[in-house]
């Protein structure tokens, strides 16, 4: 089943094993690139574009709302997968700098939960879907690997933002 064209596509072709093992090393290499942040940098924005913080606050998020869409995927038969306002959960997030070790640590703790599930699947788990409110019928492959593709964005928007 294709994902709509509007989802984010790795710029690699991986075998499921390597992706597993993708999203599991993405919490060590988000934190190496934020941890040796300071807190002007962290909230420093470009123009029009979210603060290395807003995006590590994001990455969070995404890490909660994919793990949990993963699961419901996975246990459920053809779940409702709901949207989420991302711009508000970002703007509305009490965390400051001073909570990047913590943001970490949550986004590495699901990202944990998220592998186990996935190395557990058996073949034909991945092809289950799930019913996003804006993308519609989504298949669990294509979509982890669109979460993957996500992460890679912003782990790269988080080193051009810290970088300035």
């Amino acid at each position: 089943m294709a994902m709509p064209d509007a989802l984010y596509v790795p710029d690699r072709d991986l075998s499921r094993a390597e992706l597993i093992e993708e999203l599991a090393a993405m919490p060590a290499r988000l934190r190496a690139i934020v941890a040796p942040a300071d807190a002007a940098a962290l909230t420093r924005r470009a123009e029009g574009e979210w603060s290395a913080l807003e995006t590590l606050r994001h990455f969070r998020d995404i890490a909660q709302v994919y793990g949990v869409r993963f699961k419901w995927m996975s246990l459920d038969d053809d779940p409702f997968l709901p949207n989420y306002d991302e711009d508000r959960w970002v703007a509305d997030s009490p965390d400051g700098p001073a909570d990047a070790p913590a943001l970490l640590d949550e986004i590495a703790a699901w990202r944990a939960e998220t592998v186990r599930l996935l190395r557990a699947l058996p073949p034909e788990g991945w092809a289950r879907t799930g019913r996003h409110e804006v993308f519609g019928r989504v298949e669990l492959e294509h979509y982890v690997r669109h979460e993957y593709a996500h992460e890679e964005q912003h782990l790269a928007q988080i080193g051009a933002a810290l970088a300035v």
